[in-house]
């Protein structure tokens, strides 16, 4: 044992063993710890997104009611609440877990709703009206009271509401009523469903949401107006997001002894309304979150155990190998005999392994230079597909952004960027202090048009008014479709009566250029209306463009197929709006 080999193969066994085993421990315990803090925060990332995809909901529909309200209040103001109950419906068909969406009088009446649900009843003392009487109220889960019995219910649970309300008011803050909706509180259920079905296999875990009190809204059977543990609000009060391990059992379930590792959040609210602060929780059996790490130490323990015999045994071969020159000159230093050369030993070329290690280094430093030759060549190669794919993102996003800005059917700009580029044209007329003029027409007789033709011919009637406008406008003119047969105008730096020009050539244009059909030719004619205004600071494009509205309105009245200006219109001009 007293040799070279063996103590060799003794201090570089012993090191590689110990090495092993120490290595092993130190990494199954950073793996299964890591394991386990990777565990902890994919469900703290879980609820996360539960909790934004909650929060991104809330805020859509309280968006939906700004639009819809916007929409709303200028049919209200002009008495024509025989159009709401379409856009009430539409908003109701558009997200099904709307229960009841309701239009209600300053009184407290319900004027319109969704297939008539409540109209006529009073709701004047229910909290969400009150509070919608002064600002946009949203309200927290609670038993519906005047639905419960008139909505289908598949279970034997009473159902649940959020409120949403938003005033509706004139242009002068006139209070015109209320338009208010009761959201199922299982649409949150119906979210956590739907995220957790990808995710369901791989982490087994389950949705809890509690309201700011601890109680549970939605979470596993048997939960549902469950109390949290004290200790776990506590806990997160601490925090704004985490996760931990806790004793998560319910009332209902006494035997539910075993710990879970809960990842939690909190709904952030926006500035626009009060957040309901409801807890966001994802829940996974600790026996199963742990099993994974547990699994990987005894794997890794036992891949320890397996790899330490075969280091030994490979440090022996390294050891015999290392040894076998120097027991070779060992062997023939024994047979010395310094009278007779061939006991000698044999000069050998020391420089051999350096000649060698000098050949490979210099193959590996050629092949190294090689490869990166072709690494540099392969980025330059990624940075002009980069380059390439960044000009083609810049393309798709300009042409979004033209879609986003654009009427489908027409091409001309839709109703939003055509209030945009309007006020910008009534800021300039402003610091300018020139004249700002608009145009709108309208197609006479559309429907009939649709009615006689279909609707494909009427598409194709709005596309021809629209080429004959644009031909008959300038460059600088804006001009949109902000209507089914509607169109506006906006010409800078023009007065009335250069605007009342205009329009008569729009007019006489479109009258004397028929749409050529499949069978006949169509003559179209459009009613136009003018107004022109020298803008001071207080003036705004919805004013100028009502002037407008009744000029064309007195075009329909006049006959049709005829140019209006304001100016013209009598004091007391206010005509209702002929049809067609």
């Amino acid at each position: 044992m007293n040799t070279l080999k063996s103590r060799l193969t003794l201090l570089f066994g012993g090191l590689a063993f110990v090495a092993t085993a120490a290595s092993t421990w130190v990494v199954s315990d950073l793996a299964v710890d890591a394991l386990r803090k990777s565990t902890g925060q994919n469900l703290e990332e879980i609820a996360i997104q539960f909790r934004d995809k909650i929060d991104l909901d809330l805020y859509e529909r309280y968006n939906d009611f700004k639009v819809v309200s916007a929409f709303v209040s200028p049919l209200l103001e002009s008495g024509r609440e025989a159009e709401i109950a379409p856009v009430i419906d539409a908003l109701q068909h558009n997200f099904s877990s709307y229960a009841w969406v309701g239009l209600v009088s300053p009184a407290g009446m319900v004027i319109e709703s969704n297939g008539g649900l409540l109209r006529g009843a009073d709701v004047s003392q229910r909290p969400w009206f009150k509070q919608a009487l002064k600002q946009p109220y949203m309200g927290d889960a609670h038993d519906a009271i005047l639905l419960a019995e008139k909505l289908y219910n598949p279970t034997s649970a009473p159902l649940r509401f959020l409120d949403l309300a938003v005033p509706l008011r004139s242009e002068d803050g006139t209070l015109l009523g209320v338009l208010g909706a009761h959201l199922y509180l299982d649409w949150v259920a119906n979210m956590g469903r739907t995220l957790m079905t990808p995710m369901r296999k791989r982490l087994n875990a389950e949705f809890i949401v509690a309201d700011q009190s601890g109680a549970v809204l939605i979470g596993p059977p048997g939960s549902v107006r469950q109390a949290l543990p004290e200790a776990l609000i506590n806990r997160m009060k601490t925090v704004e997001s985490g996760y931990l391990t806790t004793a998560l059992a319910f009332n209902d379930t006494p035997t539910e002894t075993q710990d879970y590792l809960v990842g939690f959040t909190r709904l952030q609210g926006r500035g626009e309304y009060e957040s309901f602060n409801w807890w966001v929780l994802v829940r996974k059996p600790t026996a199963d979150a742990f099993t994974t790490a547990r699994d990987l130490r005894t794997s890794l323990i036992m891949v320890g155990l397996v790899v330490a015999p075969i280091l030994l045994l490979f440090v022996s071969l390294v050891a015999r190998w290392t040894t076998r020159p120097l027991l070779k000159m060992t062997a023939e230093a024994s047979h010395l005999d310094p009278e007779k050369p061939d006991t000698l030993i044999r000069l050998r070329d020391d420089y051999a392994e350096v000649k060698t290690l000098s050949s490979v280094l210099r193959d590996l430093i050629r092949s190294l230079a090689n490869k990166t030759r072709e690494l540099n060549e392969l980025n330059a190669h990624l940075e002009q597909r980069v380059a390439e794919r960044t000009q083609e993102l810049e393309h798709a996003n300009l042409k979004l952004e033209a879609t986003a800005h654009t009427d489908s059917l027409t091409g001309l700009n839709n109703r939003g960027h055509y209030f945009k580029l309007g006020e910008t044209a009534l800021k300039k007329a402003v610091r300018s202090n020139s004249p700002l003029a608009v145009i709108m027409f309208d197609a006479d007789h559309f429907k009939t048009v649709n009615d006689t033709y279909g609707h494909a011919a009427g598409d194709r009637a709005l596309v021809h008014l629209a080429q004959m406008a644009l031909q008959a406008l300038r460059d600088t003119d804006i001009l949109a479709r902000v209507g089914g047969e509607e169109f506006a105008v906006v010409l800078e730096n023009t007065t009335e009566q250069s605007a009342a020009e205009v329009a008569e050539r729009l007019r006489a244009s479109i009258a004397a250029t028929p749409l050529i059909l499949d069978t006949e030719e169509l003559v179209l004619t459009v009613s136009v209306g003018v107004a022109c205004l020298k803008p001071d600071r207080a003036a705004s494009l919805d004013a100028l463009l009502g002037l407008a509205d009744k000029a064309l309105y007195a075009a329909k009245a006049g006959g049709r197929n005829r140019v209006c200006c304001y100016s013209a219109l009598p004091a007391s001009a206010n005509q209702p709006t002929p049809p067609g």
